[in-house]
């Protein structure tokens, strides 16, 4: 098989497969958008999957030789490599904002966030409510501190419990002082959880 049907399969499979993930992330995560929700997931698997075939026929019917081919492969790990170590290294929200985190080099559109002590980036349902189990469950023994983004205008109510939790300083900011703290603190060697809301 020729190093360039290689390439385009990867493409396809890698464009498809990252596409679908997005989609399953807003089915699971938008739950407050209703219809908007179904849209959103049905929009992003269909231009994934049209992307997926654009890419295979184009990589397909252009590439003459080894050395684009395998340029494209090259390109295709990192583009999938980079972004699942921004997940897991511990690093700082790079740029944000109104619907628009940036974490590591991960762009977050219209999703909310958590990062948990070690640094590594996961999503939460798209609420205006902040629990007390929702904060336990990112916890760790060593982590003192607990941020909360409640939004770019502060619409998010958190849970009065949480501000009980023992051991645990919970600073409570607008999602872009929120930001800042988290990136300070981390700039500071200090292991810190964050929940943001990325909109209102």
């Amino acid at each position: 098989m020729e190093l360039r049907n290689v390439a385009a399969g990867m493409a396809f499979v890698i464009v498809l497969v990252m596409s679908l993930l997005a989609a399953g992330v807003a089915w699971f995560y938008l739950t407050e958008y209703g219809v908007q929700r179904v849209i959103a997931t049905a929009l992003i698997a269909f231009l994934g999957a049209g992307a997926a075939f654009i890419a295979y026929v184009v990589i397909v019917s252009n590439f003459k030789r080894d050395a684009g081919a395998m340029a494209v492969i090259l390109i295709l790990f990192l583009l999938i490599l980079i972004p699942i170590l921004s997940m897991f290294y511990s690093g700082k929200v790079t740029y944000a904002r109104f619907n628009l985190t940036v974490y590591g080099a991960i762009p977050i559109p219209v999703l909310d966030i958590t990062v948990r002590p070690g640094g590594m980036l996961w999503f939460r349902d798209k609420s205006h409510f902040v629990s007390v189990n929702e904060v336990r469950r990112l916890l760790a023994p060593d982590v003192k501190t607990v941020i909360i983004g409640t939004g770019w205008e502060g619409r998010v109510q958190v849970d009065p419990a949480v501000y009980e939790l023992q051991g645990v300083q919970v600073h409570v900011l607008r999602t872009p002082d929120a930001f800042d703290l988290f990136n300070d603190l981390k700039s500071a060697g200090r292991r810190v959880v964050l929940l943001a809301h990325s909109s209102c």
